[in-house]
């Protein structure tokens, strides 16, 4: 038998009108035929017609006037209102378990993650240090949820929980390398961070990117 080959043939033509620099009207016409090869009389044909026209032309902006004194720059990274509440460590342990058993795709681990993230930071570094004791486990597929969101702490406690757990070498090179470039984005540095994380920077085999991150946090802080 004869093979057959789908031949598509298109068309698109535009006729458009313009007033006093802009655009009043525009029509436009596609046609769309396919045919068979060879021609056999038979086929298939669309044609799709569309119109748009300007109405209105809007001289004046209506905007609500903001007074200078409510604006900000801020970050939008984990970007919340402060809670009141006082958060436990026991509390924030609870939440490092819920995370193990949530799916790890789904919106709710998202906002567990998120949560764990503002509680850290409501945490003293005792409250920490044990927090760590506790939680410093690994869930399916070796995640540990405690591990990833301290560099997004960004609190003097937490720096110097990750400057112990890296000074104990608790943790895998890979992990140590993402809390030392974590430094380099903490946004309101402390001179107890750099107090902590000095010591670091005289330890044999110091890699790059401990002098990267301590040394950015350095400048951030005097700047």
């Amino acid at each position: 038998s004869q093979s057959e080959q789908q031949i598509l043939s298109s068309k698109l033509e535009c006729v458009q009108s313009v007033k006093d620099g802009v655009l009043a009207e525009a029509k436009c016409s596609e046609s769309n035929l396919v045919t068979l090869f060879p021609p056999k009389g038979s086929g298939a044909k669309t044609q799709t017609q569309s119109s748009l026209k300007l109405f209105q032309v809007e001289t004046d902006t209506q905007y609500r006037k903001v007074d200078s004194k409510d604006l900000y720059v801020t970050s939008m990274l984990y970007e919340r209102e402060e809670t009141e509440r006082e958060v436990t460590g026991g509390e924030v342990t609870e939440l490092v378990w819920k995370l193990c058993l949530a799916h790890s795709t789904s919106f709710e681990t998202a906002d567990l993650f998120m949560t764990l993230v503002f509680e850290l930071r409501h945490l003293s570094l005792e409250a920490l240090k044990a927090l760590w004791q506790r939680s410093s486990f690994k869930c399916r597929d070796n995640w540990q949820p405690l591990i990833d969101a301290l560099p997004s702490c960004a609190t003097e406690a937490c720096v110097v929980l990750m400057k112990e757990i890296i000074a104990s070498r608790e943790v895998e090179e890979d992990k140590v390398e993402y809390f030392f470039w974590s430094f380099s984005f903490i946004p309101k540095p402390t001179s107890g961070m750099i107090e902590s994380l000095a010591p670091l920077l005289k330890s044999p085999g110091a890699s790059q990117s401990c002098f990267l991150g301590v040394t950015a946090l350095l400048h951030r802080f005097c700047s």
